[in-house]
Formats: C-alpha cells, structure tokens, sequence
C-alpha cells in the first residue's frame, strides 16, 4: 500500500504453488510489495542505519535461520540440516527462526506463529529461549504450546486440527478461510504472546544473548567481517526501500523526491526497484507499476553502473509510450494501461527478455563499493 494505492504482486498460476509463496513470504517475514512509501531517505533512522548494519542483521545474514525450507522439507529435514552446527549456531538459527514471525505491535499474539509451518519447531525454539536466558518470550512460546493440550503437537496436520484458520494445509491447496468462527485455541492463541509483540526487543535480547556467550560474541565478530559486499548491498537495498521516494503523485513530487537523494544511493535504490519489478513481472509490470514513475532515472542508473545495453532497452520501453515520458503513475497508466491487453503490451513485456538474466546486483555492487556507500 502506497499513498492510498495498492499494487497487486502477480502470483504463480498454479494455485498449491501460490499459497506455497504467500507461506513462504510469511514465514520470511517479508510483505509482498512492489511500491514504497513516500518518505525522505536519510542517513540514519530509528529502524535503519546506512552506515552500520545492525548486529541482529549481521547474525541473519551469516547463519540465516533457513526456516522457509519447513514449508518444502518438513520438520525433520529442517532440524537435521541443523544437526552439525555447534550449540551456539543451531541455537541463533532457532532463535532467529522465532524473530522472523515477530512484528512490532502485532494484535495477533502467538496465532500467526502456531499456524504456520514455522510453529513445527515450537520445542525447540522454547529450548534455545531458556538457554538464551529470554524468560518472558520463552513462558509466551509456553503457553502458546500449552494452548494445544498436553501433548504439543509438532505434526501441521495435527495442530491443523485445533484451528479454524491457519496456513498448515497450505501445500494441500488449502488456504485459511477467515469467514470461519475461530476456535477456542484461535482465541487463546491471539490472547497471549505479549513479549513477542516487541520484536525490537526481541532482537535486541537475541543480540545480548550473543554478546554474554564467548563462543557467541566470537562468532558475531567473525559474521560480521567476513560479510560480502553483496550482502551489505542487500541491507543498503532493503533500508532505501524502507523509506526511498514514491512513485505516486505528480511528475513534479515525484521528480523533487527522487533528485533529493544523493545521486549515488538513488542508483542504488532505483536499480532495487527495477530488478524487484523485472523478476516478479517482467517489463511490462516495471512500467505499469509505480516503479515506472523511476525509468528516466533507471536508464541513467545503468550507465553509471557499466550496462548501457540494459539502459538502453529501457529507453525502447520508454519510447512506446506518449511523449514526453508520462512520470506520473497516475497519467501513464491512464494513457497506456486502462484497456485490454493487446499487441503493444506483447511488445512491451518483450522487452524483457533483452535484460532478463543480467547480473544487475553484482554490478550494483561493485558501483556502490567504489563509492564507498556500503554500510560496514
């Protein structure tokens, strides 16, 4: 949601394929959303530093949680990929399993965490909070287990069974109906889990966890200078995103709220948004999203970063519509994309083929670590 406007996220065809991504975006703790809030992007803010990565961020990056293969693998293929980490590891990766199902200021207590896949792993998750020395987030995870009965059920068909609406049938093709009353452990569910309401805090007691633990402090210090320049350009991505400019408005809004940014982290933040919209939907979603409102400055962005072939292509975009270029969002989908589809989108979404496959984030990379915008 942008400014009052929304865009869809087209999905796979197959619908057992597309509850699977809605699951799996769940699970990541990730939003499906193509456009960006309209609000300046600074230096630093309370969420998010383009200097210094956070350490919970660090640890994420180098000892990902991996907790999206439960949706393919399963509870037990999941645990035994954990099985040959040290202690300290295959306790963080629980934990930060656990933090990516948390959102500041949720209404919804433990009920998203227990209907999902990601709740398969509730025991051990409880283990790795007590060792974390988490008492409050590890008696809210408790009483969430304590909600099923006295024999917690680790198997989705069997915990499935206590809920009217959850994700656990998902891969079955059977997505939640939430016109369905709400069982009594929905309700019991949604009541409790009041510390994992603060994933600020949640994260921040991960991160202390880590610093109290030798091996842990170690293995922070080691996660974070070992970290790849792609990996810092990921984080510098998702902070920009967070807060960049809007693709809705006025050509002149528009214009004042990208040429703000320093020319620099606006190649950045314009190429994340072009590549984010390439491979979800090709050239055609590119132009008729708001993301279309940045295709002049894409096409410079290119050039900065060596691939004038891709800016190029952009510029072939460009030329089909009315001239000059409709930068607002609001005009070029008035004059472009308000009937049915017909030969010229097939003409635009072609378009992608000419890009599609390019290493846009190694070049981006390699840019931003010139210009020594790379958060350390």
């Amino acid at each position: 949601m942008e400014d009052g406007h929304s865009e869809a996220m087209p999905m796979p065809r197959n619908n057992a394929a597309c509850l699977i991504l809605a699951l799996a975006l769940v699970l990541a703790g990730v939003a499906p959303c193509t456009a960006q809030p309209a609000s300046p992007v600074t230096t630093s803010s309370k969420e998010c530093s383009l200097q210094q990565i956070p350490d919970y961020e660090v640890l994420s990056m180098a000892y990902p949680s991996r907790a999206v293969t439960l949706v393919t693998d399963g509870r037990d293929a999941y645990l035994a990929s954990l099985a040959s980490d040290p202690s300290a590891i295959r306790n963080l990766r629980l934990l930060l399993a656990l933090g990516e199902s948390l959102a500041d200021g949720s209404k919804d207590g433990m009920h998203q965490y227990f209907s999902t896949q990601a709740g398969a792993l509730a025991p051990e998750v409880l283990q790795a909070l007590r060792a974390a020395g988490m008492t409050s987030q590890a008696q809210a995870i408790e009483q969430g287990m304590a909600a099923f009965g006295s024999s917690y059920p680790t198997d989705d068909r069997k915990r499935d069974g206590f809920l009217a609406q959850s994700f656990l049938r998902i891969q079955e093709g059977i997505a939640p109906d939430f016109n369905k009353p709400p069982t009594a452990t929905d309700n019991l569910l949604r009541q409790i889990g009041t510390p994992l309401a603060d994933k600020t805090g949640y994260k921040a007691g991960v991160v202390d966890y880590m610093r109290r633990d030798p091996q842990g402090a170690a293995l922070l210090a080691q996660a974070r200078e070992h970290l790849t320049n792609r990996q810092r350009l990921g984080y510098l991505e998702g902070c920009l995103l967070q807060s960049g400019p809007s693709g809705f408005g006025d050509e002149a809004t528009i214009r004042k709220g990208i040429e703000t940014m320093p020319q620099a982290l606006r190649t950045v933040y314009v190429m994340a948004i072009f590549s984010g919209e390439l491979f979800n939907g090709g050239m055609h979603q590119f132009f008729s999203n708001s993301s279309g409102a940045f295709a002049p400055y894409v096409v410079q962005a290119m050039r900065d970063i060596g691939m004038p072939q891709a800016a190029k292509t952009v510029e072939q975009g460009m030329a089909m519509f009315p001239q000059p270029y409709p930068v607002s969002t609001e005009d070029r989908r008035r004059r472009a994309f308000q009937r049915e589809w017909n030969s010229w989108d097939d003409k635009l979404d072609g378009l992608t083929g000419d890009v599609d496959g390019q290493d846009f984030e190694a070049a981006v990379a390699v840019y931003a670590a010139a210009r020594g915008i790379l958060p350390k």
